[in-house]
C-alpha cells in the first residue's frame, strides 16, 4: 500500500514551475541584449525640431527607412501628421521620435502646440 501525502504532487509541480519561471527569466538576461535609443540605423533621415520651425521642413525618404525627429528647441512640441496616421506625442528638449514609413507617398504634419510649425515627409517606393 502506497501512503501520499496530501498536496504533495502539487508542491512538486509548483516547485518545478517556479524553476522553469526563474531559469527561463535567467536565459532571457542572458541572450537579451536591449536595443540603444540614440543607436542611429543606416538611411536614418535627421529633422530638427526647433521652437518656431522643422529644419528641413520638406524631406524625402525610402520606405521602411527611419525618420528621426529630435526636440532641439527650449519648449516641448509634437510631430502630428495631418491624417492622423501617427503622432509623436510631446517631446520635452532634447527628447527624440522615430518612425518609419511603409508605405510611399507625401505626408504632412505639424505640431499640436505650435501649428504654424509644418514639415512634410515625401516617402519614394
Amino acid at each position: 500500500m502506497l501512503l501520499r501525502m496530501p498536496g504533495t504532487t502539487t508542491r512538486r509541480w509548483l516547485s518545478f514551475f517556479c524553476f522553469l519561471v526563474v531559469a527561463s527569466v535567467v536565459l532571457a538576461a542572458a541572450t537579451c541584449k536591449p536595443g540603444d535609443p540614440f543607436e542611429v540605423r543606416p538611411g536614418t533621415v535627421f529633422v530638427s525640431v526647433r521652437d518656431t520651425f522643422f529644419t528641413p521642413d520638406t524631406i524625402r525618404v525610402g520606405r521602411t527607412l527611419p525618420v528621426r525627429w529630435t526636440n532641439d528647441g527650449a519648449l516641448y512640441h509634437s510631430v502630428v501628421a495631418d491624417s492622423g496616421a501617427f503622432s509623436s506625442g510631446l517631446l520635452r528638449p532634447n527628447a527624440l521620435c522615430e518612425m518609419r514609413f511603409d508605405s510611399a507617398g507625401t505626408f504632412t504634419y505639424h505640431c499640436s502646440q505650435h501649428p504654424s510649425m509644418v514639415g512634410t515627409v515625401v516617402v519614394d517606393p
